[in-house]
């Protein structure tokens, strides 16, 4: 079988196949790889005009949607007028699930590690879209309406009656959220560098510039609005690209038979699980139970507890049967099966094709993965499209991000313990904080890029999950949750994700899968135990959340 790759690559070789049962038997050929494609004109512009037409039709929407909003509320900004459609909200979610870690570090670490990248990017990743909605969505949108909430700090702040749990939460978001936004302004700024070739700098200013402006211009429901239509735009493009890199690429058979051909980790790459690897650190994920076993629990506890991902309910009207299902299956269709593709088969073609090239490329690495495969597979068509989902996705994740930073001090912090100040200074100072959170990431991607996004993005996300999962899910239906259990909660998993990431990354001393059981375990101990010996919340509060049924 002859693989084209296009016209500007030249052809893998055709003897790479081998039968799989006949591996050991047979001497193994030394494989040709393509290296990293520099960036040509016709890349540079095609992507341009994709973005700006992406972008284009995203502002629309925001200056649509932020016509029903009333001019200089505060409160409108943060939550419009809670009466966006379930269609709308699944999309939006959607697109804050399929981040830049979805679309192009997953298919990263798939390309590093093979097959055993799998249970982290792919399968496992599904387990959270779908409980996140029966558990979080018409909990969220009910707390915070009954509540007056705008945001999610604020809500758990009501929930609890304490001004104190609100600002330590908002304060505790911050620091999560500015790691995980590292990592989508560094896929953001890998989508220009992918394209055009320009410096780090401008590929970075680039990211944030465009994100600011469609944030600033329409606020939550514009934000909203545009996330929903890169939704639904991300899963036509995930599911194109997984789709036909598996048909181009001969299937799956084809694949392995290629991949074990590769020199030295060819066999390994081809493994569900690398023992060989350590079992301290990242890598523990893939080469032992303990890691394997405690991913399913991160991506479960991540997408139920994730701010950016429950904040999409805040928003929300009153749901329907009807509704609740279109809502299901709007995020299952559009992040389901874009996630399974992308992230499970992506990095396999693109290790099939490029070897081990494409870590050698720097700052960027095996994050280049998605975009490579995708121009070697469908050449510069194929690229542009990928181009703008995968900018959309990252700039959607970072936008969400960013305004819940933003809000995080106007609303949670200054408007809480201040609460005469004007909604109109609030708005500009939110401008500003729009601006310092984006600003403060760049500096940290320019300066020391994180080497692998999903296992950077995934420190985050485990102390996120952890936290989030008991302060929020939980206490939607916990009657017996307290401030102080709440708060005991939320104290450890900062403290043990600064204290544990110091111990996978820097001194690699434990195990990835190790620190998340300690993190879920130690959380979730805490929040019962502290909970059922302190004093819970007023009756008065407790019978207007949970009333009784009739």
């Amino acid at each position: 079988m002859v693989c084209v790759v296009g016209p500007y690559h030249r052809a893998l070789p055709h003897d790479l196949h081998r039968d799989m049962d006949h591996h050991k038997g047979v001497e193994r050929m030394t494989p040709t790889y393509l290296e990293w494609i520099k960036p040509s004109t016709e890349t540079t512009v095609w992507a341009v005009i994709g973005v700006a037409v992406l972008l284009f039709i995203s502002i629309l929407l925001g200056f649509m949607s932020k016509r029903k909003v009333t001019k200089g509320s505060f409160d409108e900004y943060l939550v419009g007028k809670r009466d966006i459609g379930p269609l709308v909200t699944g999309c939006a979610l959607a697109a804050s699930y399929l981040s830049g870690w979805a679309f192009c570090g997953s298919t990263g670490i798939v390309y590093s590690v093979g097959f055993s990248g799998m249970w982290f990017a792919g399968i496992w990743s599904l387990l959270g879209l779908v409980p996140c909605c029966w558990l979080a969505a018409l909990k969220t949108r009910e707390f915070s309406a009954k509540l007056g909430a705008a945001t999610l700090p604020e809500t758990i702040g009501r929930r609890f009656e304490s001004k104190m749990l609100q600002t330590v939460i908002a304060i505790v978001m911050l620091y999560f959220l500015f790691m995980y936004s590292v990592g989508q302004l560094k896929a953001a700024g890998g989508v220009w560098y992918a394209t055009t070739g320009l410096p780090p700098l401008w590929c970075l200013l680039l990211s944030i510039f465009i994100a600011w402006l469609y944030m600033v211009l329409g606020g939550y429901v514009g934000t909203q609005w545009s996330m929903a239509f890169q939704g639904a735009f991300l899963g036509f493009v995930g599911a194109l690209l997984g789709i036909w890199a598996i048909v181009w690429a001969g299937g799956f058979y084809e694949i392995s038979a290629k991949m074990y051909m590769e020199p030295k980790v060819g066999p390994a790459l081809i493994k569900l699980m690398r023992p060989e690897l350590p079992k301290i650190g990242p890598t523990q994920l893939f080469s032992s139970l303990v890691g394997i076993l405690a991913t399913p629990v991160i991506f479960f506890t991540m997408a139920i507890g994730f701010p950016h991902n429950v904040s999409r309910f805040l928003g929300m009207g009153k749901l329907t049967k009807g509704g609740y299902w279109i809502l299901l299956t709007t995020v299952f269709v559009i992040a389901g099966i874009p996630i399974m593709l992308d992230c499970s088969s992506n990095g396999l073609v693109a290790r099939m094709i490029y070897g081990p090239n494409l870590l050698k490329v720097k700052p960027w690495g095996a994050d280049l993965a998605a975009p490579a495969l995708a121009y070697a597979v469908g050449g510069v068509p194929m690229m542009t499209l990928y181009t703008m989902g995968l900018f959309a996705a990252a700039l959607s994740t970072l936008a969400g991000m960013v305004f819940i930073m933003s809000a995080n001090i106007t609303r949670d912090v200054i408007k809480l313990w201040w609460p005469k100040t004007s909604d109109k200074s609030m708005l500009y100072l939110g401008y500003f904080l729009i601006a310092l959170f984006l600003f403060l990431p760049f500096y940290w991607t320019l300066v020391n890029p994180p080497p692998l996004l999903s296992i950077f993005m995934g420190m985050a996300a485990m102390g996120l999950g952890a936290i989030f999962f008991f302060v929020t899910a939980v206490s939607y239906y916990w009657k017996g949750a307290t401030k102080w259990g709440a708060l005991c909660c939320t104290l450890y998993g900062i403290g043990m994700s600064i204290y544990g990431g110091y111990k996978v990354l820097v001194v690699r001393e434990i195990g990835m899968g190790t620190m998340e059981w300690w993190l879920v375990i130690g959380c979730g101990l805490l929040y019962f135990i502290v909970s059922a010996i302190t004093k819970p919340p007023s009756k008065e509060l407790i019978d207007k959340l949970f009333p009784a049924k009739s």
